[in-house]
């Protein structure tokens, strides 16, 4: 599953009200792969989930996932930052695995 920290839920909750999102809508968190130790990941408000989707609940906020980007994606949390010159979301993966999970051994 992926997590969202408070700060990030807070901040998703007023961008959810402020596009008036559909109740069947949410936050889709996806990545786009290289291989598995040079994904990037990305989000944004969808207003309904595809047949496909992982979805789940984190801190009030519905979250879907398609099926390869959830594989990428287990164990990431959103973390939302702001100082005195920038703010926005970050996606951190916060397991690692000894491993490369796309097959491509060495040359991960």
């Amino acid at each position: 599953m992926i997590q969202l920290s408070e700060m990030a839920a807070e901040k998703i909750r007023v961008l959810i009200d402020e596009q008036a999102l559909a109740k069947e809508g949410g936050l889709r968190i996806y990545a786009s792969s290289g291989c598995c130790s040079n994904n990037s990941y990305g989000m944004a408000l969808e207003e309904k989930q595809h047949p496909e989707d992982n979805v789940f609940e984190s801190r009030g906020i519905r979250v879907m996932v398609d099926p390869s980007s959830f594989a990428q994606l287990e164990g990431a949390s959103v973390e939302y930052y702001k100082d005195e010159n920038t703010e926005g979301f970050k996606i951190e993966k916060t397991q690692t695995h000894n491993h490369c999970e796309c097959g491509g051994g060495n040359n991960c």
